[in-house]
């Protein structure tokens, strides 16, 4: 059984999560422009073992929209307030995407919140070329969210993908045309502003990076660097584009089940 609550932020605004499963508690974190149901398959592979908390961020979702821009460490912030209020913390917090630059922001500025960390389908710094490309995909979002579809598709699924499992692809294609698209700006603007490099070379929460041997938004090259880069880190590879946990969800599962058996 699961239950889809509303958790207030100190900030007064409302941030939607679903909870399914119990157990030892795990944290996961979405892409920009979809919800928390991007989860659902790792959630049905794991619910039976842990107890799942899959959260919309600001503006995504059931969340409220937010009033003005935020940053990765804002939405941290609300991940942070909500494990210390009914995460039964510490957690294992898992991202994908810029899920996964949320994770790295949670071990930059709230390591007492996290027993673990897993970093899915994104890098850890942005250079100049990078941030000016997350502007342009804030621009065309400010434009309207069909224009944006067809090259976020292109990016999220090689043409394999598209053709063997066009249900993930029109499942992808709802979620962002439902999505705000000023709030989606907003989050690309963050994401342009990535960089928590510092923070995981020094960091003592144990991490693993999961890439995506086919994914065209991050190369494994970058992947590969993040990992290194990070004391004790686990690595792994799993053949699929950007957004892993959703073309593959057992599997994926399977490495979080390994990662959080590892940390007992």
């Amino acid at each position: 059984m699961g239950f889809a609550m509303i958790f207030r932020t100190p900030s007064g605004a409302g941030l939607h999560y679903k909870t399914r499963g119990s157990g030892r508690t795990i944290v996961l974190l979405h892409p920009v422009g979809v919800c928390g149901d991007f989860w659902n398959g790792v959630i049905s592979a794991l619910e039976g073992e842990f107890r799942l908390i899959a959260i919309d961020a600001r503006g995504h979702g059931g969340s409220d929209v937010p009033s003005q821009p935020f940053g990765l460490d804002d939405l941290a912030d609300d991940v942070a307030a909500l494990v210390r209020s009914v995460g039964q913390g510490p957690t294992v917090a898992v991202g994908c995407s810029m899920g996964g630059m949320v994770v790295q922001a949670l071990v930059a500025r709230h390591p007492d919140c996290l027993r673990g960390a897993v970093v899915a389908n994104t890098a850890h710094l942005r250079n100049d070329a990078g941030r000016a490309a997350m502007d342009q995909r804030a621009a065309a979002a400010e434009g309207g969210m069909p224009g944006t579809i067809k090259t976020t598709l292109s990016r999220w699924f090689d043409s394999d993908v598209q053709v063997l499992r066009p249900d993930l692809v029109l499942r992808a294609r709802d979620w962002l045309l439902s999505a705000d698209p000023v709030v989606h700006a907003w989050s690309w603007r963050a994401i342009r502003d990535l960089n928590y490099a510092q923070a995981l070379a020094q960091t003592k929460v144990p991490c693993m990076v999961v890439a995506g041997l086919r994914d065209q938004s991050t190369p494994v090259a970058a992947m590969k660097d993040m990992a290194a880069s990070i004391p004790a880190c686990v690595y792994r590879e799993m053949d699929t584009g950007h957004l892993a946990p959703l073309e593959q969800p057992e599997a994926f599962a399977d490495h979080i089940r390994s990662f959080v058996a590892s940390l007992a």
